[in-house]
Formats: C-alpha cells, structure tokens, sequence
C-alpha cells in the first residue's frame, strides 16, 4: 500500500504523473523522465509512476536503471502484464535473454492478449536464431487489415527470409507497406529480397518509392546506386544500414567472417604492419572499426596500448571481452578522429572502407592523431579494369554487393594530399563470396615527419 498522503500532494503527484505519460506518448522521452521523478517526490513508491518511469528509461537506453525501477514497480504491484513486459524488454537489452523470455511468458500468462509481449518476444527469438519460434508468436497479430499490426508484418517477412519461404517473406513485405508506408528499413528489406529472387525491375521501383515517402530516403537512394551502379552514389554507407548490418552480428560474427567467408584481412593488415613497422614495437596504437577484435587480437603482443572504435555497439561490447584494447569508444570513425586527443604511432582498419567511398575525411582525420613517422594500414577492395574505368576521378565505386571498392592511384593522391606517403600495396584476397575470391589490397602509408620508423632496441 502507498502511504497517505493529502489531498494537494497527490493531486500534484497526479497532474505530473499525466504530464509524464504525456510525454512519454509524444516521445519527449527525458521530459517524461523529469515529470515522473518529480510525481514520486511528492508520491513515493506508486506502482504506476514507476512502471512509467522505467519505460522512459528503457526507452532513453538506460536498460539497468529501467530495471531497478520495474523491479520496484513489480514489488508493489506484481501482477501487472505491461511492466513484465517493459522489465523482459530491459532484460533483452542487457542481453540477460532467458530472464527476457521469462519476462514476456509471465506477461502473457497474466495478459493472453498483450501484443507487445508477443511482438517484442518474437523479435527476441528471431534475434537469437529462433526463426520458427518467433513465427508462431507473431500469427496472432497478421490482421492485413489493421495499421497497427504493420511492424508485426515487416518482422514476419524477416523471419519467413530467415525460414527460406522467401516468395511468403514478400508477400509479407508488401502488406507491411500496404498498411504503413512510412515503416523503417520496409522499402529496403522489400528491395533487397527482391534483388536476390532477380527481380531487379521491381527492386527499383520500390527503392524509388522508398525515397519519395519513405522515413529513410538516404538508405533507398544508397540501395539503389548500388544496384545500378550509379556514378554518383552517395560517399559512404548510411549509419543506419552499418548499425543493422552489424549490431545484430556479434556472437556468430567471428565464425561466419573466418570460417563461412574465409576472411583473411586482419591477418594481412597486421603482416603489413610489422614488415613495416621493422620490428618496432608500437606505443598507442589505434584500431579503426575494431569489431570483435581480430586486429587487436593480432597485434597485441607487438604494441604496448592498443584502443579501438567502431559505430557497433555490440561490436564494442564483443571486443571489450577479447581482452586487446585498453580503450574501446562506440562512435562513427571520423568523429572519434576529429575529436580525440590522443596520438597514434600506428593506425589500422581491416575490411572498414568496404563501407566508406570517400575517404577524404578519414585520411584528414588520421594524419590529425598520427605522429610523424608513424604508419597508417589498413585494407580495400580492388576494382577491375571496367570498374576502374566507371570510377573516373572519384577513385571509388559503389558496388551492387553494396561495398565500396578503391583504385591504388585515388589513395596514393590521398596519401600525398594528407602529408602521409604510400609505403606498401600487397594485393590479396579479401574472402570469398559464393566460393569466388575476392580482390583486394593492403595499403600502408607513413606520415611524413621523419625518414623512416627505426627498429625497435
């Protein structure tokens, strides 16, 4: 039981616990967080503003303080299906994914209708490999009639490509559209399954659609310079499209990229490193893109600090457990370059600028934290003599696997323009895709300041 309180104070804690779920609606998430706290100062301890408050956090990524305030709300009220869900949704994002489903099953037993805990839970199990599961959690919502059920639509038709029913997937794409044409990433898994099934006609067509009323014109308008090839494709891969190649990518990332693709490119950045590095041993270096960690991995035994940066955050979180890097940061590689105070005797990225065409901005960045002498590896996909050609002066193109690919003259123009010199250019193969190799090359560039970088002893 809440404690007494009189007439003025609770009405106070009332008018702040609507303005809270007010925000919390319009999705003014920190406002809504503000209202709450104030609501449990002048009211502690009611269930509801702290289930309320939880979900405000949860939805502003702080999962362990969204916890601690639904284990509260549930002490006091423990029979409340919306906070089971809320408190499994906190557990999911702290990967804790057995107390998640725990979570969303008590939800539903206290709730059989509650959509969200189906919702959230099939997405849980579809993300840990469970297709079949997360399929049978989402029948109940496949209304083809009603807005609400469209994310349920779009998350089916990523289940039916993960089940192999590829012509249901579609299908269930398009009703995702029909009923919400402004869903996130609808228009480009739509494309991209129909890329794959050869429907290259249609595939445009709904990347144009996508530009035109989609929330996410950029992502579409990158799809599509890949799929024709487009001379002026965008300079990088969307953030966004990184994000969701990756984030959902970690725990199987290292033995699909090893042994699936036969990647071999952290183990040829760190060979181009020594041989030019001439025995040095490295003082701080800095891993563009670490991922998992392989690079880290490679080199730990020849640097005395290794830290690390990629957009992923559970990249990052996979290679803190690695044990290579003193310091890891989750950020965009070329801001944590304009911005970081720190100086590199030894920067490298394996398999990055797949996803960056123009890299003006990273070579600027890098010969900012860069000492003189100091050496910048890293590795690119090659182009063929017809795609060299289609690159012109840009020395980059946009490929339809959606991967950059670089000329060996556009970086050693780089180089030069950066005040660094290109030192090494070791062609190899990147992976394998469908059983074919594909071409790539490490470059090493030293930054001009002194003659060389001197043996270590």
């Amino acid at each position: 039981m809440n404690p007494p309180a009189d007439g003025a104070r609770f009405e106070q804690a009332r008018q702040l616990f609507m303005a809270g779920v007010g925000h919390h609606e319009a999705g003014r998430f920190e406002q809504a967080e503000a209202c709450l706290l104030a609501s449990l100062q002048a009211l502690p301890g009611r269930a509801s503003t702290l289930a309320n408050l939880g979900a405000a956090r949860l939805a502003l990524g702080r999962p362990e303080q969204a916890l601690e305030d639904l284990d509260a709300s549930l002490a006091v009220e423990p029979s409340d299906a919306q906070t089971w869900c809320h408190r499994a949704r906190a557990c999911a994002a702290l990967r804790r994914t057995d107390e998640a489903l725990q979570g969303y099953a008590r939800a539903l037993e206290l709730d059989p209708g509650l959509a969200a805990a189906r919702y959230h839970r099939a997405a849980l199990l579809a993300s840990t490999g469970r297709p079949g599961l997360a399929h049978a959690d989402l029948l109940p919502l496949l209304d083809p009639h009603r807005r609400e059920a469209a994310d349920a639509w779009l998350l089916a038709g990523q289940v039916l490509q993960a089940l192999q029913r590829d012509p249901e997937a579609l299908e269930a794409y398009h009703t995702a559209l029909a009923l919400d044409a402004s869903l996130p990433r609808a228009h480009a898994l739509a494309g991209q399954l129909l890329v794959a099934l050869g429907r290259a006609d249609e595939a445009r067509d709904v990347y144009r659609r996508g530009i035109e009323q989609g929330p996410e014109p950029a992502l579409n308008r990158y799809l599509l310079a890949g799929l024709d090839g487009a001379e002026d494709a965008p300079p990088a891969s969307p953030q966004a499209y990184v994000r969701a190649l990756f984030d959902p990518y970690a725990a199987d990332f290292e033995g699909h990229l090893l042994d699936g693709l036969r990647y071999r490119g952290h183990d040829a950045v760190a060979r181009a490193a020594r041989r030019h590095g001439a025995g040095r041993r490295w003082q701080h270096v800095l891993d563009l893109g670490c991922g998992t960690g392989l690079c880290g991995r490679a080199l730990r035994d020849d640097a005395e600090r290794i830290d690390g940066v990629d957009l992923s955050p559970t990249m990052v979180d996979a290679a803190r457990g690695c044990g290579a890097y003193a310091q890891l940061a989750q950020a965009d590689v070329v801001d944590h370059l304009s911005r970081t105070p720190a100086r590199h005797d030894l920067v490298l990225s394996a398999d990055v600028f797949i996803y960056i065409g123009d890299l003006d901005p990273v070579f600027a960045g890098v010969r900012r934290v860069l000492v003189p002498g100091g050496l910048f590896v890293f590795s690119v996909e090659t182009l063929d003599e017809a795609e060299e050609a289609a690159a012109s002066s840009r020395g980059y193109r946009l490929r339809r696997s959606l991967r950059y690919g670089h000329t060996r003259s556009a970086v050693q123009q780089l180089a030069a323009r950066h005040g660094m010199d290109l030192v090494g250019w070791e062609a190899f193969v990147v992976r394998e895709e469908q059983r074919r190799p594909v071409p790539g090359a490490v470059a090493t560039l030293r930054a001009r300041g002194t003659d060389a970088i001197s043996p270590a002893g």
